[in-house]
């Protein structure tokens, strides 16, 4: 009887349990009434998201670690709030000796983090002011508000000096930089919890808003550079044949050695320049990387990600010679991207190149 007698609160507490609803955290529910978000996981009809049109020049001059940038941002406000200022993101923070990190860092990972050297507000100059604790964002107090369906002009001048040491980004050798995070951002504003705030760790991902980007990169003669995007003046910055080999990558399976070790040394690959500017362009894309290098080798193909259109995905590699799997690395990614295309999950690779550096 008692046997039956607990087994029958089992069975109600079960049925209790279950009758109540899952608890809905408040940004949430306050989305389904916004009509921004919907419970099927599908934005609703008044979704909005901002973005940027980010055109960004960068200098860099190995073995000198100092990066010098200046940027123009103009920020669109699709949301329906009033903006009084920005959140801007300061990844590169991270290096500084005071920075909240989840690991302990060793001291080729310091650096004094990211300077600016100025800032205008649509052509006005403001005064910038250093985060006082929160070291990887700062707001930016806007001098006339930002109102809905509106834009606002942004430009930064600033420079950092290069980490000797990082999983991340940062020197590779003396003469080969990854360069990530390297430019102040406007963070995401969005109808879940407004400004995203929260401190960069060196342990997270990021959330980032879908942009335009035109990236600038001057650099040495002979250094080459690998970004995210697409290449918009290989004739300016390439000598003539190479160009040319990489124009045909482009449009064969087959793997095309772009510029080989012996060639970089040769000084046979960069426009006979003092220093060279290379631009490239990335539309509705998230954030922009780049490498630069004087004696990386550099392979080329490309693959038919989309059947139905045969639009083709550049497939590239840069990498020191002495890395005998890299050798290999172009056909990797080949493969890759024509399976994920075709097979799983069977969607068409949307971006023109990817770059294995």
């Amino acid at each position: 009887m008692i046997r039956l007698l607990y087994t029958a609160i089992l069975l109600f507490a079960v049925i209790a349990i279950n009758a109540q609803p899952l608890y809905m955290p408040r940004n949430v529910a306050n989305a389904y009434k916004k009509g921004t978000r919907s419970p099927d996981g599908l934005p609703a009809k008044k979704y909005w998201q901002n973005y940027g049109r980010y055109n960004i020049t960068v200098t860099a001059a190995p073995p000198d670690r100092t990066i010098k940038g200046t940027e123009d941002i103009t920020y669109i406000n699709n949301s329906p709030d009033v903006l009084n200022n920005l959140v801007i993101k300061l990844i590169l923070n991270i290096h500084r000796p005071d920075a909240l990190r989840y690991a302990d860092i060793g001291q080729a990972y310091m650096t004094d983090g990211i300077r600016i050297d100025g800032v205008t507000v649509n052509g006005q100059t403001v005064q910038w002011e250093e985060p006082p604790y929160h070291l990887t964002w700062q707001n930016l107090r806007l001098p006339r508000s930002l109102q809905p369906h509106d834009s606002v002009k942004i430009s930064f001048d600033w420079h950092y000096e290069i980490s000797l040491q990082s999983g991340r980004e940062g020197m590779i050798d003396s003469t080969t930089f990854f360069l990530a995070y390297f430019y102040p951002r406007v963070a995401v504003y969005d109808d879940y919890y407004g400004w995203d705030r929260l401190d960069f760790t060196d342990q997270q991902e990021f959330y980032n808003d879908f942009n335009d980007y035109t990236l600038h990169v001057k650099v040495p003669a002979n250094f080459v550079v690998w970004s995210t995007g697409t290449l918009q003046n290989a004739a300016e910055v390439l000598q003539p044949a190479v160009a040319k080999k990489l124009g045909t990558s482009m449009t064969t399976d087959n793997i095309i050695p772009i510029a080989t070790a012996q060639d970089m040394a040769a000084k046979k690959v960069t426009a006979r320049n003092p220093f060279n500017t290379w631009t490239w362009t990335a539309t509705h894309i998230t954030d922009v990387a780049f490498g630069i290098s004087d004696h990386f080798a550099w392979d080329a193909s490309s693959v038919v990600v989309d059947d139905a259109t045969g639009r083709r995905a550049s497939v590239q590699a840069a990498y020191n010679d002495t890395a005998r799997d890299f050798h290999e690395m172009v056909g990797f990614g080949r493969h890759s991207l024509q399976w994920l295309s075709r097979q799983w999950p069977g969607v068409a690779y949307p971006y023109p190149k990817t770059t294995i550096f």
